[in-house]
C-alpha cells in the first residue's frame, strides 16, 4: 500500500468514526446536544414566521446568544420539508469542509513541507471534541471556524504572494466578515487584520479600500444588533456582580491557561532550561512578577461558567485555585523566555480576551481556535522555536488524544 492510499484510509477511518458518533449520539462537549435541542425552537420560528422571528429574536421565547444568521439558513431547510433530524445528518457536510480549509491553510504556511504530513497532520481535526460534537449536533461556530480558515488562508498567501497583496487582503477581510456575521465573536480578529495590513500598505489607497470594505460589512450587523435591543448591549445573560463581570484578570488567567495547553506541543527539552534562567532573572522581570500577582491576587472566577482544562482540573480535583494559577505563574515566563511576549502576539492575546467578552470561558469556543492561532498568526522566535513538523504532528495528536480521552471521562463520569 503507498503512501497515498495510506492517507485516504486514515480519513477514511476517521469519518467513518464520525458515523459511528451519529449511531450513539456523541457529545464529548457535554452540552452540545442540548444547545441544539435548546436553538431548534429558532429553526422552527424562522420556517413559520420569518418577518416576526426577525423583529423578535433575542427575546422572550426567541433568547438566545447567538447570531440569527445560521438559524435562518436552516430554516430554509426545514421549510423544504427537511426535518430537523434530517439536518443534523446534512450538517456532516461540515466534516470535509473544515479538513479542506485547514488543509489549505497548512499547505501555505508550510509549502516546503511534504503535503502528506500536512493531510495528516489536517486530520487531526477528528479529534477534537468541539468539531466531533458539532459535526453531530449543528452550531454555529463550526461554520464560523471554517470561514475563519479561509479568511487566514487569503492572509497567508497576503504574506506570500508580492503581486496580489491587496486582493487576499480584502478577500481576508471579506471572508473573516461572513465568519462574523455567524458567530459575532470572530469580528475582534479584524483587529489584527488591519493592523497587519497597516504594516504593508501604511497610510494608502489600499489601507482606505480595506477600512471601507471592513465598514460597509460591519455597518448591517451594527444596525441590526442596535436597532432591535439585541443582549450583546443590554441584556444580562447570568446574575452575577459586576466585580465578577468585568474583572478581565479571570480572562487573562484563564486564556493563557488554555494557551499553555495547546503551547504544549512546541514544548523542547532545552524550554524548562531556558524558563528556569527567565525566573530566576527577579531583577529583570520584576514588572511581570508584579503583573502576574495582581491578576491571581483579583481572580475571583464563579464555578459552572467553564474555564477550560486547568481550571477544572484545579476546582474538580484539588477543590482551590493553585493548579491553575502556577500553570498561568509559568506560563507567562515560559512565554517570555520563548520569545513569545512580542507586539503581534500581544494584539491577538488582546483579540481573544475581546472574543470571549461574557462571563462564561468555555473549551469549546477556543478548541481548535488556538491551534489555528498558533499554527497561522502567531509570531514564534524562529532560533528558539525551531520545531520539526512531523514532531509538532506526533505531539499535537498526543495531545488531543488526551484530550480527547479527558473529554469522554468528564461526560461519562462526572456529568
Amino acid at each position: 500500500m503507498n503512501n497515498t492510499s495510506k492517507i485516504n484510509v486514515l480519513g477514511l477511518v476517521f469519518f467513518v468514526s464520525i458515523i459511528f458518533s451519529y449511531i450513539i449520539s456523541e457529545d464529548t462537549l457535554g452540552g452540545a446536544r442540548h444547545d441544539f435541542i435548546f436553538h431548534e425552537r429558532l429553526i422552527v420560528s424562522f420556517a413559520n414566521d420569518f418577518f416576526y422571528t426577525f423583529n423578535n429574536y433575542g427575546d422572550g421565547d426567541l433568547f438566545t446568544r447567538n447570531s440569527p444568521i445560521f438559524y435562518i439558513i436552516l430554516s430554509f431547510l426545514f421549510k423544504l420539508g427537511i426535518e430537523l433530524e434530517s439536518i443534523r445528518y446534512l450538517n456532516l457536510v461540515a466534516a470535509p469542509l473544515i479538513i479542506y480549509s485547514f488543509h489549505q491553510c497548512l499547505k501555505i504556511k508550510f509549502n516546503n513541507v511534504n503535503d502528506i504530513y500536512l493531510k495528516i497532520f489536517s486530520f487531526i481535526i477528528f479529534l477534537s471534541p468541539t468539531v466531533r460534537s458539532l459535526i453531530i449536533w449543528p452550531y454555529p461556530i463550526l461554520y464560523a471556524f471554517i470561514l475563519f480558515l479561509v479568511s487566514i488562508k487569503f492572509y497567508l498567501k497576503f504574506l506570500k504572494d508580492n503581486n496580489s497583496k491587496l486582493a487576499n487582503a480584502l478577500k481576508s477581510t471579506l471572508y473573516l466578515a461572513l465568519s462574523a456575521y455567524i458567530t459575532p465573536n470572530f469580528s475582534v480578529f479584524g483587529i489584527f487584520l488591519i493592523y497587519k495590513f497597516y504594516l504593508e500598505f501604511k497610510l494608502s489607497k489600499s489601507l482606505n479600500y480595506i477600512i471601507a470594505l471592513n465598514f460597509f460589512l460591519a455597518l448591517p450587523a451594527i444596525i441590526y444588533y442596535y436597532t432591535f435591543d439585541f443582549y450583546f448591549f443590554k441584556h444580562t445573560v447570568y446574575d452575577v456582580s459586576n466585580l465578577i463581570k468585568f474583572n478581565f484578570f479571570n480572562k487573562i488567567v484563564i486564556i493563557t491557561s488554555l494557551l499553555f495547553f495547546y503551547f504544549l506541543p512546541f514544548l523542547k527539552k532545552d524550554s524548562f532550561q531556558k524558563l528556569i534562567q527567565e525566573l530566576l532573572n527577579i531583577k529583570k522581570n520584576y514588572i511581570l512578577y508584579f503583573l502576574v500577582l495582581i491578576c491571581v491576587y483579583a481572580f475571583n472566577y464563579p464555578p459552572g461558567f467553564g474555564g477550560g482544562v486547568f481550571y477544572h482540573i484545579s476546582s474538580t480535583l484539588l477543590s482551590n485555585n493553585y493548579l491553575l494559577f502556577s500553570v498561568f505563574f509559568l506560563s507567562i515566563f515560559l512565554f517570555k523566555s520563548a520569545k513569545l511576549i512580542n507586539l503581534d502576539n500581544i494584539i491577538i492575546f488582546v483579540c481573544l480576551i475581546l472574543y470571549n467578552l461574557q462571563i462564561s470561558i468555555y473549551h469549546k469556543y477556543f478548541d481548535p481556535l488556538i491551534l489555528f492561532v498558533y499554527l497561522f498568526l502567531f509570531s514564534f522566535n524562529k532560533d528558539n522555536m525551531k520545531t520539526k513538523i512531523k514532531d509538532l504532528i506526533k505531539k499535537y495528536y498526543y495531545l488531543y488524544l488526551i484530550f480527547l480521552g479527558m473529554s469522554i471521562y468528564k461526560v461519562t463520569f462526572l456529568t
